[in-house]
């Protein structure tokens, strides 16, 4: 019987070989041959496998003993793959089965392509681990049942009160649910249930939110919805984010508070007083620098257009300091004025000012003056 199974397995295309029942190699096909260099033949079956293949210890161990079952007719298949021992690199899944006659079948696949695609796709998955691992955010994917599937190590660090939940297998509802009960997350007005009902529904939508951990930091939480039904999910410390728009908004704040002060002060330092309908005053008190001559000149030409004033009295008994550029301060107001069809009436002028700006040159020829601020106004309420 042995002989005529010999002679069977040499027109099978895949490589056979007959084990007989004292446990020894007795009959390979050709396809067998040229596989092996060394084919075993004559050899008992535990040596053979032990030689032909390359083995981890452990796993080695292992075979020789299911082998070992199979041949106490206690396990009628065996089954494994292997990488042959012999060069070039390839492998092989071998089947060893029992037959009615007390002797085993031994065939051979050789499935070389398959273990290199698997070796290739488990190479790619683990650059895909690593690479999700870099990443300065918190990335998880759960499948098309909520079900998570793989979440990175920083995903874990942004939720330290249920990272022992972040298992695979674990479904969404549940690790939000047992993160509320925990207290990780911050609660303004929201009660337990509505806020659950928010970050689940926007978890099934795959839309985002921003929300406060009660260590105090705030998260992004992005969901993106893949094709097949899965959600992918990134969390994101924008807690300097939040800081430094609370800060540019309480920097803005200041400022509009500096800006209101400042045209107050403005306000303040060009009085502008009606005396009569078409009559303004507006005395100068303290040093006049570049800033607030300008802004005096604004100031009043403003005024004199929306008031329809047609006599401006301008008083500078308040002004230490008489120098150039008050002169032409003064000038440039008068000749303004007069642009708007109003008059200037400049008072308080003293005794050192009139001498300052004669040595100065200036000519207040086509200005009227007065010696002070009560002269102007009788002069003003005479002309009106």
């Amino acid at each position: 019987m042995l002989s005529s199974f010999a002679t069977f397995i040499a027109y099978l295309p895949e490589p056979c070989a007959l084990v007989d029942a004292t446990g020894h190699l007795a009959a390979v096909n050709p396809a067998w041959s040229d596989m092996f260099f060394d084919t075993g033949l004559g050899q008992p079956l535990t040596e053979a496998v032990a030689r032909l293949f390359a083995w981890e210890p452990a796993h080695l161990q292992q075979m020789l003993v299911e082998l070992n079952y199979l041949q106490a007719d206690e396990l009628h298949r065996v089954s494994f793959d292997a990488a042959l021992a012999e060069p070039p690199d390839r492998w092989v899944n071998a089947t060893l089965a029992r037959t009615d006659h007390g002797f085993c079948l031994w065939q051979l696949s050789e499935v070389t392509r398959w273990q290199m695609v698997e070796a290739a796709t488990h190479q790619l998955l683990e650059q895909f681990r690593d690479a999700i691992e870099s990443i300065s955010d918190g990335f998880a994917l759960y499948d098309r049942e909520e079900r998570l599937v793989f979440c990175n190590r920083r995903y874990r660090e942004i939720y330290p009160l249920c990272a022992d939940l972040l298992r695979q297998g674990r479904s969404f509802r549940e690790i939000l649910r047992v993160s509320l009960e925990r207290g990780q997350f911050m609660l303004a007005s929201d009660t337990v249930e509505a806020f659950f009902a928010h970050q689940y529904a926007q978890f099934r939508e795959g839309t985002s939110s921003e929300y406060q951990l009660t260590d105090g930091r705030w998260i992004r939480a992005v969901n993106h919805q893949t094709d097949d039904g899965a959600t992918v999910g990134i969390r994101t410390d924008i807690t300097e984010q939040r800081l430094a728009s609370a800060l540019r908004e309480q920097t803005a704040a200041q400022e509009a508070t500096i800006m209101a002060q400042s045209t107050l002060l403005a306000e303040l330092s060009t009085p502008l007083l009606r005396i009569s309908a078409r009559t303004l005053v507006l005395p100068l008190i303290g040093a006049i620098d570049g800033a607030r001559a300008n802004r005096v000149v604004e100031h009043l030409l403003n005024a004199v257009e929306e008031q329809q004033a047609s006599l401006v009295i301008l008083d500078i008994t308040g002004v230490p300091v008489v120098d150039t550029y008050v002169a032409g301060l003064m000038i440039q107001c008068a000749r303004a004025i007069r642009l708007l069809g109003a008059r200037m009436v400049l008072t308080g002028i003293r005794p050192d000012v009139a001498e300052t700006l004669v040595t100065l040159g200036i000519d207040l020829g086509e200005i009227v003056t007065r010696a002070s601020l009560q002269d102007g106004v009788r002069y003003a309420l005479r002309e009106g």
